[in-house]
C-alpha cells in the first residue's frame, strides 16, 4: 500500500492518528529544513560581503581589514558542513544508483533503507567526533577576533546531527517530494 503521506510503501494500512503523526514529521522536517536553508543563505551574503569589503579595503584604500578573512572563514565553514546535510535531505548528493535501477523494486526499496542507514551512520559519527573536537577546542580564541575558535569547531557536530536526523527520515518516511522541499520560492517570470 502506497501512503500518500510519505509516498513510500507501508507494511501495515495507515490510520487516521499515524498518518497525522507522519505528516506532523514531514512537516517538522520540512521547517527545519527552511531553517537552516536561511541560515545558509544569510551566511553566504555575510562571507561574500566581508570578501567584498576586504578587497575594496585593500585595493581601493590600501588598508586591509585584520577580521574579513576570519569571519569568512567562519561563515563558509558553517554554510558548507550545513549545505551537504541539506543535499542529504534532498537527495542531491552523488551516488551510483546503477545496482538499484536493475534490482526489483521491493529490493532496490530496502537498498534505498540500507544506504539511508548508512549515510545516518556516517552523520552520526561526524557529531559524536565533532563534539570531542568542540570540547578539545575550549579556552582557545580566534587570533584577529577573538571570537572561541569552538564556534568554528561546532559546525561538524551540527552538520553531523542534521545529517543523521535528514537519513533518518527518509528511512522513517521516504525522501520528501519536490512539493515538501524546503526549496525557495522561485521568481514569476514575465511572458
Amino acid at each position: 500500500m502506497t501512503s500518500e503521506v510519505t509516498g513510500s510503501v507501508q507494511d501495515t494500512p495507515a490510520t487516521a492518528p499515524q498518518d497525522a503523526l507522519w505528516r506532523g514529521l514531514r512537516t517538522a522536517f520540512t521547517h527545519l529544513a527552511s531553517a537552516v536553508r536561511a541560515v545558509v543563505v544569510a551566511l553566504v551574503a555575510v562571507m561574500l560581503s566581508a570578501l567584498a569589503l576586504q578587497v575594496v579595503m585593500r585595493y581601493v584604500f590600501g588598508q586591509a581589514l585584520s577580521w574579513s578573512e576570519e569571519l569568512a572563514l567562519l561563515c563558509f565553514s558553517w554554510s558548507a558542513l550545513l549545505a551537504i546535510a541539506l543535499g542529504v535531505r534532498d537527495a542531491v548528493h552523488v551516488r551510483l544508483d546503477l545496482l538499484v535501477a536493475a534490482l526489483p523494486g521491493a529490493l532496490a526499496h530496502w537498498l534505498d533503507k540500507a544506504s539511508a542507514l548508512a549515510v545516518a551512520g556516517v552523520g552520526g559519527f561526524i557529531a559524536w567526533a565533532g563534539q570531542n573536537y568542540v570540547v578539545d577546542s575550549f579556552g582557545a580564541t580566534s587570533a584577529a577576533i577573538g571570537y572561541p575558535t569552538a564556534w568554528l569547531y561546532a559546525c561538524a557536530p551540527v552538520s553531523g546531527a542534521l545529517i543523521c536526523l535528514f537519513a533518518l527520515e527518509h528511512v522513517v518516511l521516504g525522501p520528501p517530494s519536490q512539493a515538501t522541499r524546503a526549496a525557495p520560492a522561485t521568481p514569476h517570470k514575465n511572458a
